[in-house]
């Protein structure tokens, strides 16, 4: 892990769906709070139980949230790529976090401190009508997640993974394609690389993707969220 600042940083906070109504003065404030860490595929970015001190953004790569069981078994949430935010709720009422953040791939993370998050919740109304979009979509994909598991439906679950990328809220750097490998998509759906390969190949066989070299590219967003259960 490493501790740095970067113009690609300032880019990114400037360009996030949060920052489009705070003015100059608010911009540079923020920028002047925030620092960038990079971190190692399968470094932990956040451990659970920390305080919620810093709210989280990443830069470049991707991450996944999980939490351990008892048993030691790892339950898997959601993955978020390059221009998602996440963390505003633990931050917001300041507790331990109930998560683990860990690093599906070499990624750069965006640390903002809860003094700066919480200004711009008192003090800006964009900011929170981000706030709110954000958690209202951030709770319908926990609520799927839920669902999805309970189905036993790994060809679901391996759709809702893929699609939950793609969310233009959630990831809104996503675009089209997103690089990741079957290994990282099966961890981010907690299924084998097997399982993984099996989905995805059904999946582009019907014509919803095509599985490239490093990468997946959706060529049917909205029948792979029909696929997924994810209203449209």
């Amino acid at each position: 892990m490493r501790i740095e600042g970067s113009a690609e940083l300032s880019s990114a906070l400037r360009e996030a769906s949060w920052a489009h109504g705070l003015s100059e003065a608010d911009l540079v404030a923020v920028e002047q709070s925030v620092h960038e860490r990079r971190f190692a595929a399968g470094s932990v970015v956040i451990r659970k139980g920390e305080p919620s001190d810093h709210w989280i953004g990443v830069v470049s790569g991707m991450v996944k949230v999980d939490t351990m069981e008892e048993d030691g078994r790892s339950t898997t949430f959601i993955g978020v790529s390059r221009g998602g935010w996440l963390g505003e709720g633990s931050v917001l009422k300041s507790e331990l976090r109930p998560y683990e953040v860990v690093a599906l791939q070499e990624s750069r993370i965006a640390f903002m401190p809860r003094r700066t998050f919480m200004w711009l919740y008192e003090t800006s109304l964009s900011f929170n009508h981000f706030l709110i979009s954000q958690l209202n979509a951030r709770l319908g994909q926990f609520i799927s997640v839920v669902e999805r598991a309970r189905m036993g439906d790994t060809s679901a679950q391996v759709a809702f993974g893929l699609a939950s990328l793609f969310d233009p809220l959630l990831n809104p750097s996503a675009g089209r394609k997103v690089r990741i490998s079957q290994e990282e998509l099966g961890k981010l759906c907690g299924l084998s690389r097997q399982v993984v390969s099996s989905g995805l190949h059904r999946l582009q066989q019907v014509g919803l993707i095509a599985v490239e070299y490093g990468q997946i590219r959706v060529i049917d967003i909205s029948g792979l969220n029909k696929v997924a259960g994810i209203a449209g």
